[in-house]
């Protein structure tokens, strides 16, 4: 726990520090984007990099930060940094803050959406083929993300507890979404979490970038599914996700359909960030959307139609909204 506060500490000074450098720059817009090796670091960093190389009247900065929980509670400690930041957040997420749940001590406002970016989907994987059900993981390490990250740490926890009923029999390890890969490939876990991100509209999956590192190692990868009654059973205990199946092929080692669940994950801003100011950023990311992908490959999934797709315009920031109004995409 000492360890945790120190870290926590460390990346408030580290993201307090690159807000103090926004504003020597025209005062741009801060995104903690999340741990290094996650889509959401990978994009947020590419939408940095489109703003100062367009006419974007509004610029933004990338820093890495602990998790997606861990911006959300600093939002709420430093209310004062609202305007000026936006935020990667989930769906799932977002319920969890609302609603007061762990990992949450209180109910904590989340983020209107500003932009969705990426369907977010993970599963355990091994190099182990004895490894095949879940029962199998019993006593067994298993690689996990940092604390903080919603979709690589919590929600798996979620669905091990109430969709496999196996909460406290695995001996669970929180790594990084990269350090768990590679311990996966050391041999130092017997599963970890692995996974990637879909695209509603074009029905296409890709792979994260530590996945993409366990994939390319050669070895033989074996994937052990969450089952879709695993999964309904966490959706009725309240965890805000939905049901996916990963298709046949998806990645190395995927023979066949396999159950899952998947995360919205998408930027964010508070309403105290001013209108003009959101409705500039999700322009610039409208007009922009297909340059994404000459950053990152995992822009290849982000499309205008689905941005603000299947989101209630009561949940979009007002001037991100009128953006999507402008652009006929609502």
């Amino acid at each position: 726990m000492k360890l945790l506060k120190h870290i926590f500490a460390s990346s408030a000074i580290l993201l307090t520090l690159a807000v103090s450098s926004a504003h020597a720059d025209d005062n741009p817009i801060n995104i903690p984007s999340g741990p290094f090796g996650t889509g959401s670091n990978a994009l947020s960093g590419a939408m940095e990099q489109i703003s100062k190389k367009t006419d974007a009247k509004v610029k933004v900065v990338a820093a890495e930060s602990p998790g997606l929980v861990f911006n959300l509670k600093q939002l709420k400690a430093d209310p004062g940094s609202k305007p000026e930041t936006l935020t990667p957040y989930t769906s799932g997420l977002a319920y969890l803050a609302e609603n007061g749940l762990k990992p949450f001590d209180e109910p904590t406002p989340a983020p209107k959406l500003m932009a969705t970016y990426l369907l977010g989907s993970v599963w355990l994987a091994t190099l182990d083929e004895n490894i095949k059900e879940p029962k199998d993981l019993v006593g067994k390490r298993v690689g996990l993300g940092r604390p903080p990250q919603i979709l690589w740490t919590i929600e798996p926890e979620l669905i091990i507890k109430h969709g496999w009923g196996l909460d406290g029999q695995i001996d669970i390890e929180y790594l990084g979404t990269k350090q768990a890969a590679q311990a996966l490939l050391d041999g130092t876990v017997d599963a970890a979490i692995i996974g990637g991100y879909a695209d509603p509209i074009n029905k296409t999956f890709k792979a994260s970038p530590q996945t993409l590192t366990v994939v390319g190692s050669g070895k033989t990868l074996y994937h052990i599914p969450w089952g879709e009654e695993a999964v309904e059973k966490t959706i009725a205990a309240g965890v805000g996700i939905n049901k996916i199946t990963i298709p046949e092929g998806a990645i190395d080692g995927v023979t066949a359909d396999m159950p899952g669940f998947f995360d919205p994950i998408a930027w964010g801003a508070y309403p105290e960030m001013p209108e003009e100011t959101a409705y500039q950023i999700t322009k610039m990311i409208i007009e922009n959307v297909g340059t994404f992908k000459e950053y990152h490959a995992l822009g290849q999934l982000m499309s205008r139609e689905s941005l603000a797709y299947g989101v209630d315009p009561s949940k979009i920031h007002p001037g991100a909204l009128r953006a999507y109004k402008e652009a006929g995409l609502k």
